[in-house]
């Protein structure tokens, strides 16, 4: 039996200097720190002082930088795939790591490799048959060691076939959805991406309102009532909409509905900011502008982690940039 090496799934960057961030972007690194209220709860782990791997998540995909796509806390039956993302610190290139997998507490797969992924940033791993077949139910825990040392393991179960699960009632977008933000929701819906196109079917799937209003001072805001599961609101600013393009407002929806997914999908009392979170919803921001073409704002506002030659996001600079403007909130 043959399985797909995690370590094909690793993504690579070319290293650049945080010092070389343009001033544009330094403006939007301030504007960041003043959306931080001094005196926010600071929730997750602090980071450590060591080379460390952060907290485990799963989901059904993985984008090439890193991002999930439809997180879960356990897997239906049927799945094909077990993909595991997870942040980074403190590492050096060359250090050892393995990566092994468990089912059913007994070994499964491991897999040792020589780092290569820097410093600080968000990478991940997945599972999975080469010839796709399914995963038999059961635990799969994903175990990682630096140096021989275990450093993160975590646990996912893939279930077994049972009774079926009642349908969700059908809901219609347009009963949710501004007839004036609908057009930036299509873009969302109809792009050739499949992180795009999910996020996009929350609105439906969990009644997510997208709203305009005039009582927010950011461009987006997604509203929700703390320690409870409920769908909530992407709030959208009525001068944001008057003033930007249908790429950014729809850039700004996909950001929000990040936050939204990782609402909803967290098994947290309490709903808290990360280094992690900004990180998704900031790619979800930037995968709009590049599946729109407009490259250009991407040049213009954000030239630090976007390589107009690959057309492609320097994620650890991202990870990096995104540490320091939310200095008050722990990476994960």
């Amino acid at each position: 039996m043959a399985y797909t090496p995690p370590v094909l799934m690793r993504t690579k960057e070319r290293a650049r200097p945080v010092d070389n961030i343009s001033s544009a972007f330094s403006c939007i690194l301030i504007i960041l720190l003043c959306m931080l209220s001094a005196g926010s709860p600071v929730y997750g782990e602090h980071t450590p002082s060591f080379a460390a791997f952060g907290e485990i998540s799963f989901s059904e995909g993985v984008t090439e930088e890193s991002v999930p796509i439809r997180p879960v806390t356990e897997y239906e039956p049927g799945t094909v795939k077990i993909s595991a993302v997870f942040p980074f610190m403190n590492m050096e290139d060359g250090m050892s790591v393995e990566v092994e997998w468990l089912y059913n507490d007994e070994w499964f797969y491991s897999t040792e490799e020589e780092w290569d992924e820097g410093e600080e940033g968000i990478t991940h791993r997945s599972i999975s048959w080469e010839d796709d077949r399914e995963l038999e139910p059961g635990v799969y825990t994903l175990r990682l060691f630096i140096n021989g040392q275990l450093a993160r393991s975590a646990d996912v179960e893939v279930l077994a076939p049972g009774e079926e699960v009642p349908e969700e009632p059908v809901r219609n977008p347009e009963d949710l959805i501004d007839s004036d933000l609908m057009k930036a929701w299509e873009i969302l819906a109809y792009a050739d991406n499949d992180l795009l196109q999910d996020l996009a079917s929350l609105v439906p799937d969990y009644g997510i309102e997208l709203r305009l209003t005039d009582e927010i001072d950011s461009s987006g805001q997604y509203v929700y009532t703390s320690g409870k599961k409920e769908p909530g609101i992407v709030y959208i600013s009525w001068d944001s909409w008057k003033k930007t393009s249908w790429e950014e407002v729809s850039a700004t929806i996909a950001h929000e509905l990040t936050h939204a997914v990782q609402h909803l999908t967290s098994d947290e009392g309490t709903f808290g900011c990360t280094v992690e979170r900004e990180y998704e919803a900031y790619m979800a921001k930037f995968y709009v502008l590049m599946e729109t073409g407009r490259t250009d704002i991407l040049r213009k506002n954000w030239s630090a982690v976007y390589n107009p030659r690959t057309g492609k996001i320097w994620k650890n600079e991202l990870w990096k940039a995104l540490k320091e403007a939310y200095s008050s909130c722990p990476e994960y």
